[in-house]
């Protein structure tokens, strides 16, 4: 990170993987990039997203499992007399890692588990119909950073 005083601590890192709302998650087919917004489940260094049994990003999910991901917990357009002044005070986290396909039928109730209690949802069933048509996709984070403007020490 160029400006390392913006950087997170791993607390705060892990604060804010806990706190967003949409994972923006990357993916490559050869030389072409495809991003996704997604909705997401965070515990423990995995990161759990689900979406229909079929589509684009599963099919580049099959051909190369790595992927990078990127959150804003939070963000405020600051506007300033001179357009050269204009900023943003956020927080961000990227990363990436390895995207595994969850087929285990316990592993994947507790996976959505994960995901909608990231959402405030606790008392959670899922119908067998609903379970045959999600696919729950398990990112394990290889590396992660935050970054949060105007660095900590300003706020």
């Amino acid at each position: 990170m160029r400006r390392s005083k913006k950087r997170a601590s791993a607390e705060q890192t892990e604060m804010m993987l806990r706190s967003g709302k949409v994972l923006y998650l990357a993916l490559a087919d050869g030389n072409i990039p495809y991003v996704v917004p997604m909705s997401y489940g965070y515990r423990d260094g995995v990161i759990y997203m689900h979406c229909a049994n079929e589509g684009r990003k599963l099919d580049m999910l099959k051909k190369n499992p790595e992927a990078a991901f990127s959150i804003v917990p939070s963000c405020e357009l600051i506007k300033k007399d001179t357009s050269c002044g204009w900023t943003f005070n956020f927080e961000s986290v990227s990363g990436s890692g390895n995207v595994e396909f969850v087929s285990d039928a316990e592993e994947k109730r507790a996976a959505l588990n994960v995901l909608m209690e990231h959402y405030g949802k606790f008392d959670n069933s899922y119908p067998d119909e609903m379970m045959d048509v999600t696919c729950v996709l398990k990112l394990t984070v290889k590396e992660c950073s935050g970054k949060i403007s105007p660095a900590p020490s300003v706020l």
